[in-house]
């Protein structure tokens, strides 16, 4: 029961940056995502600041510049995956929304919108290519950077995990759904939308490191107790 109001009072306070950082200082560590890219689990288990907070799809590592003595990792991948997992759970009008938190855009509702109708309209809503291009930007990145590829994450779990200053194993569970699965006018509106960004995704390395200088990093080595 302890563990669990300790759980709940931390939710709370990462909620509130200010009142946290007052109340637990010290370094820390947040894990954002460009959503449906199997980044909550990890992030849990780095004790990741982010989770379940208006910052856990961040647009823009820029949302992170008032912290101090913090690292921040960033997942992307596959981007036609990831979005028909944001719509198979019916997450769609609140992933608009946070993928625009603080970005000074307005989220259009997409509150029941079918996935076909959203890819028929041809707009990326979600600004995938937008936050990708945020998080790769060496003037936006305060704070060491992580940028790490969802499908190759269990090849270099080691490095991120020692990134994060992380000694604990953790087992990556990859996913076993595809998008060519689809039917084909779900297969062809997602090549149609995503299908630049895909590519994007698919020249990127599996791991991106920025402002990683040694002693930035030492100053700031997190603590997962």
């Amino acid at each position: 029961m302890d563990s669990l109001n300790m759980s709940g009072i931390k939710s709370v306070l990462n909620k509130t940056p200010t009142l946290r950082r007052l109340l637990i200082p010290g370094p820390s560590v947040a894990l954002c995502s460009m959503g449906g890219v199997g980044s909550t689990a990890l992030a849990r288990h780095i004790g990741s600041i982010a989770d379940k907070t208006i910052r856990e799809h961040a647009y823009s590592p820029s949302v992170y510049h008032n912290e101090n003595q913090i690292k921040l990792g960033y997942v992307f991948g596959n981007p036609y995956n990831s979005v028909l997992s944001v719509f198979r759970r019916g997450y769609q009008d609140m992933h608009c929304k946070a993928m625009n938190a603080n970005s000074g855009d307005k989220p259009v509702s997409l509150k029941g919108v079918e996935l076909i109708d959203y890819l028929n309209a041809g707009v990326d809503q979600f600004g995938l290519d937008r936050q990708l291009s945020n998080w790769l930007n060496p003037g936006l990145a305060k704070h060491p950077t992580i940028l790490i590829k969802y499908e190759e994450l269990a090849d270099n779990i080691d490095e991120v995990l020692d990134f994060f200053d992380c000694e604990k194993p953790f087992d990556v569970k990859t996913r076993t759904s595809s998008w060519k699965s689809q039917p084909a006018p779900i297969v062809n509106g997602l090549e149609s939308l995503y299908g630049d960004f895909y590519q994007k995704v698919q020249d990127m390395p599996a791991i991106t490191i920025l402002n990683a200088k040694e002693e930035v990093l030492q100053s700031v080595k997190s603590n997962h107790e």
